[in-house]
């Protein structure tokens, strides 16, 4: 049973965080001394506030998350939660135990986000593959309603014709990555991806390495943070993770992973999604998902940019969306004519 609180948690600064978080506790384990609770505040997101808290055990904390101001124009709370519920069930996600008014409470998962150094090791991609693979076989009931486009046109509608903030404007104006250019280059990719007809699954849609959780002692991955799972073009989830290999505060894509290293990964997600043996992995099925993946990568960019520019126009975290929007367009500028002509063999 998922506790439903009537609580509102400030998120103004750490000591109400902390109160915030304390009257949650409070509620889910009274047995608890609550002189005694310890916290840790997770700094990995920029759209949520999360809180660790624990008393006498760390790997028994709960997890208290604050919702972003103004994110539920773009993102299903309720979504999120069946989401919780339908992982919970097949063991890929923590169990979530409350819900209130600007946030949830569930439990932690043992381990450390990833970073650009570590998901690159050998063991830590190879698990990674293998997760996204058995998270991709997810039985959901409803795969028609496809996520990627219809995210995307929420997004262009919450995107400003002009930014209140001159100087934001200028910025956008600059770089020519207007609202009116960001609808064109959506009908644009709509048309080029959904004639590769690739399959669709139960996706993440946000595997960035923060959301990767590395367990050095069971040398396992797991994923968190699933309030954009939902179908969607299976390729999507891949190229999206491959992206986020340059990194979210200092932007690197000479990180983004080479023909070279995507040949292996997809070889070894093959082999999980398919219950084969790597070396019965065709070379031409490796082939077709590299020229998918790598066509989807545009689309990736195009979503995290587009979702920037709406956070630049109503987040009020502490961090330069519409610089790391124009990175992500830049970016997808800057590929997309290679992309696009990549081809798969008959």
């Amino acid at each position: 049973m998922i506790m439903k609180l009537d609580l509102t948690i400030d998120d103004t600064s750490e000591e109400t965080l902390k109160s915030g978080a304390k009257k949650v506790i409070q509620h889910l384990k009274p047995d608890w001394n609550q002189d005694e609770l310890q916290f840790k505040i997770y700094t990995s997101g920029i759209t949520n506030k999360l809180l660790g808290v624990w008393w006498q055990d760390r790997n028994s904390q709960l997890l208290v998350r604050v919702y972003g101001k103004m994110t539920d124009l773009f993102i299903d709370r309720g979504a999120e939660k069946t989401n919780f519920e339908i992982l919970y069930k097949v063991g890929l996600s923590p169990k979530l135990y409350a819900v209130f008014e600007n946030g949830l409470c569930y439990g932690y998962i043992v381990g450390e986000p990833t970073n650009e150094e570590v998901i690159i090791q050998e063991p830590v991609w190879q698990s990674v593959a293998r997760e996204m693979a058995t998270f991709h076989r997810t039985e959901v009931q409803d795969k028609g309603h496809i996520m990627l486009f219809p995210k995307l046109s929420k997004f262009l509608s919450l995107i400003p014709e002009t930014f209140a903030h001159s100087e934001k404007q200028k910025r956008v104006e600059e770089c020519g990555f207007t609202k009116k250019w960001i609808s064109r280059e959506i009908d644009t990719l709509k048309a080029a991806l959904t004639e590769l007809n690739c399959p669709i699954v139960f996706c993440h849609n946000d595997i960035l390495l923060g959301n990767v959780i590395w367990n050095t002692t069971t040398k396992s991955s797991r994923f968190i943070d699933y309030e954009y799972a939902a179908p969607n073009y299976q390729p999507f989830d891949i190229a999206n993770h491959f992206n986020e290999f340059a990194g979210v505060d200092e932007v690197d894509y000479s990180r983004f992973p080479n023909k070279a290293f995507q040949l292996k990964w997809l070889r070894v997600y093959l082999s999980q999604l398919q219950d084969q043996a790597e070396c019965e992995v065709s070379e031409d099925e490796v082939e077709r998902w590299y020229v998918w993946v790598n066509k989807f990568t545009l689309a990736s960019h195009l979503f995290w940019g587009s979702w920037a520019m709406v956070q630049a126009r109503y987040s009020e975290i502490d961090f330069d969306f519409l610089g790391y929007g124009i990175i992500r367009l830049k970016e997808y500028s800057r590929r997309k004519e290679e992309v696009l002509s990549l081809t798969v063999k008959k």
